[in-house]
């Protein structure tokens, strides 16, 4: 009889260690996917933060673009202004000097 005892408890123990392999390899292959799968999410971050800084600086050439149209268009406004207003051909271009100065000015002070 404690020959079969034994034998039982061997083979217990057996299942219970065959069933611990078992488990503990599929948490192995779990981790490994867990670690492939960061690893890609890593990279893919690293390329949507570099494409973010990219359009980032796309944004804010664009909107310097603007804001230079919209003194173009001020200084043209101007210049229709005076004409109309009957300033001869030296008084607008001084008056219209006198304006580029003050969008110089404002260019430099926004660089700063």
């Amino acid at each position: 009889m404690e020959h079969n005892s034994l034998y039982l408890l061997i083979s217990f123990n057996s299942k219970v260690m065959s069933d611990l392999s078992y488990k503990l390899e599929e948490i192995r292959l779990k981790t490994r996917k867990l670690c492939e799968e960061f690893e890609k999410l890593r990279i893919r971050n690293v390329f949507l933060e570099s494409e973010n800084l990219n359009l980032i600086n796309k944004l804010s050439k664009k909107q310097n673009k603007i804001e230079e149209l919209k003194s173009d268009k001020e200084l043209i406004i101007n210049a229709k202004s005076m004409n109309e207003l009957g300033l001869n051909g030296k008084e607008g271009r001084y008056k219209i000097n006198e304006l580029v100065r003050g969008i110089d000015k404002c260019i430099a002070h926004l660089n700063e």
